[in-house]
Order: structure tokens, then C-alpha cells, then sequence
């Protein structure tokens, strides 16, 4: 099922989408939840990012082909995901424009899997995550790569505003076993890779996540980026594709 959250007619709603057709959620999506009436088309709708986060917990360096800040593959044994957060206000829709620092000078993007969480989840086992997993969507994790390398420290680099975009739906039902991931500027093709090179899938990364942190419903985890981030400027088109998702597109806006 395709999940998608919207504005029409100046309501914010979650709705289920088939083909062309928005349809409304009877009940919530996150408890129990069905497919309604048809309330309008595609093309009527403002897409919303499809999550509702307090929190987004983010994982560097979970492909074995991955990079550094620098653009230099890193040593991939490690015994847990390492994990670093993304404010909700990082938080941005599809379609919508998203802003670097005014002094940013290496911005990037890179293609992510993201999950967003159904119900409260704590100390789950890797057996009980997929019930906690309302459903998985396409993440640009943008990053000022020039303030990493400044400080040595993500907070700054990732955590500024609109740095997260997310959509530009929800699939509820997702193999994440062997899906192709791909970011592309002006159509161009800048990232390849896919979910089978992770050290860490995405349950595992979810479950690691619960073992210190209380997630809550519409929180997002992010699980990492294959090598390949590419830069990009003022006026850019950016999209990332996750295979069997599609395409979450965003615009670089000036300053």
C-alpha cells in the first residue's frame, strides 16, 4: 500500500494512493487504519513529507563501499551502526526547495532508505521490528561537507534546516533486501549503489536504535548512503530514487 500524507483544500491529511487517486485513511495510521473514499486526484494535492517525526536518527558509514567527507571509502568493521541525529526541522517535502547555510561551500546530496516508525518501540528484537515499521520512503540526507571536515562533527554539517528531505510516499509492504538506490543532479546520474552492500539492514538498524532510544510514531530512521554523494549548487534539480519507492525530487534554492 502506498501511503502518502497531503494538503487540499487547506487540510493536512494522510490518504492512500492508488494509480492517480487519493483516497482518505479511515481510522489512523498508526494503530488501525483502511482504505476510505476517494477525496481527489494526484494532481489536486500538495505533497507532504510522509512522516511526522519528533526525532530522525540517521547511520553513517553503513555501506561497504562508503565514503568519508572527504570523498575517501572508510574501513567498514564496526560491531553497531554508528548513529547521529537530524533535527524534525531538518524535515523538508517533495518538490519543495531546500536552503544551505549561507556559507556553505561544499553542499551535497546523497540517496537514502528511510523508515518511518508505526507505534512506540523500545528494546524490540530483531523478530518484532517489521510490526513497528509503518512503512519505508526515499531520503535526500543533505550535508554540508566543508563544516564537517571544519569541525569534525555532523550536528552542523547535517542538522540545518530542510537538510532532510523525505517522500515522496510511503510503501507499507517493502523487500529492502536488494533495492537499486540512485541520486541524480539536472538528470544526471551521480550515485549508484544498493541496499544488498549495507553492513547493517534496515531492521538491524531499527532494532539498535530501540536499544537507547524510545522511538515514537512518525519518527524516522535513515540507514546510510552508498559511495558517490555528489555536489551541488544554487538552481540544481535533485532526485533520489530507492527501487521499488520512486523518486523524491528537490530543488537547491539561493540563499
Amino acid at each position: 500500500m502506498k501511503l502518502i500524507r497531503f494538503s487540499f483544500q487547506e487540510n493536512n491529511s494522510w490518504g492512500v494512493l492508488e494509480g492517480d487517486s487519493v483516497f482518505s485513511v479511515t481510522g489512523s495510521v498508526y494503530g488501525n487504519f483502511e482504505k476510505g473514499e476517494k477525496v481527489c486526484s494526484l494532481s489536486e494535492v500538495k505533497l507532504l513529507a510522509p512522516a511526522e517525526p519528533k526525532i530522525m536518527v540517521c547511520v553513517g558509514v553503513n555501506f561497504k563501499n562508503a565514503t568519508n567527507a572527504d570523498g575517501d571509502t572508510v574501513a567498514v568493521e564496526r560491531s553497531c551502526p554508528k548513529c547521529f541525529f537530524k533535527p524534525a526541522s531538518t524535515l523538508s517535502d517533495p518538490f519543495s526547495g531546500v536552503e544551505y547555510p549561507v556559507n556553505a561551500k561544499d553542499p551535497h546530496l546523497e540517496v537514502e532508505l528511510c523508515v518511518v516508525i508505526k507505534k512506540k518501540a523500545k528494546n524490540l528484537t530483531i523478530d518484532e521490528v517489521s510490526d513497528y515499521v509503518l512503512g519505508y520512503t526515499c531520503g535526500n540526507e543533505l550535508g554540508a561537507m566543508d563544516y564537517i571536515r571544519e569541525d569534525n562533527n555532523v550536528t552542523r554539517g547535517r542538522g540545518f534546516d530542510t537538510s532532510g528531505p523525505l517522500g515522496p510516499h510511503l510503501e507499507t509492504e517493502l523487500d529492502t533486501s536488494n533495492l537499486a538506490l540512485t541520486s541524480r543532479v539536472n538528470g544526471e546520474v551521480v550515485q549508484e549503489g544498493n541496499t544488498d552492500m549495507m553492513i547493517f539492514n534496515p531492521l538491524e538498524v531499527v532494532q539498535h536504535v530501540t536499544s537507547f532510544i524510545t522511538l515514537q510514531p512518525g519518527d524516522v530512521v535513515w540507514t546510510g548512503t552508498p559511495k558517490g554523494r555528489s555536489p551541488v549548487k544554487i538552481g540544481d534539480k535533485m532526485e533520489v530514487e530507492v527501487e521499488g519507492i520512486g523518486i523524491l525530487e528537490n530543488k537547491v534554492l539561493p540563499y
